[in-house]
């Protein structure tokens, strides 16, 4: 089973050394690497669970301008097609990782779907009915793996939770929202 967050987890930070002066976290890439990619491919040919939480796919990642400077110079061209002089006057760089780059385009697709979808469903339902967990409808059609879902209410989601959630949503026969049948989630 591999539960992925989408969005700014998957930013891979370096901790500071414990000296003096060395006092900031530094970005020195984006999950995944080339290990972890083929993992994850591995994942969708045989089918495994392999659960995509979508709930902050759309946030930005803020690092200050001391970060952004420090990083490696390939991963600045990777995220904005330039260098880090580009942001010398910004105090706090906001960076949007690239969607779900990590996975084939049909799989991106639905991905981009069930988000709209979703959205559509949290616009006209009042907080208190919603779940924890929304996930996409599986049908025929659909591999039965990738699954994508959002948390909600993340707080009411403990890893235990989780995990038994990934369990029911990959588990044989019809395959229900984890929290419901209501439908339309590496940091510092």
């Amino acid at each position: 089973m591999l539960v992925v967050l989408e969005g700014p987890a998957r930013m891979l930070w370096k901790e500071p050394t414990p000296h003096p002066g060395a006092s900031r976290w530094t970005p020195t890439g984006i999950w995944p690497d080339e290990r972890q990619l083929a993992m994850v491919r591995e994942h969708l040919e045989s089918e495994r669970p392999l659960l995509v939480l979508l709930d902050e796919a759309r946030s930005r990642v803020p690092m200050l301008r001391e970060e952004w400077q420090a990083a490696p110079c390939r991963l600045l061209k990777d995220l904005t097609g330039t260098s880090s002089e580009d942001f010398v006057d910004d105090e706090v760089v906001e960076l949007q990782l690239p969607f779900l780059d990590w996975l084939p385009p049909t799989h991106r697709d639905r991905a981009a779907r069930f988000l709209a979808d979703s959205d559509a469903a949290l616009s006209r339902t009042p907080v208190a009915l919603l779940p924890a967990l929304m996930t996409e409808e599986t049908h025929d059609e659909l591999p039965p793996s990738p699954r994508f879902a959002r948390r909600l209410l993340p707080t009411a989601l403990t890893a235990d939770r989780l995990v038994a959630a990934v369990e029911h949503l990959f588990a044989d026969g019809p395959q229900q929202c984890a929290a419901g049948s209501h439908t339309g989630e590496g940091g510092r």
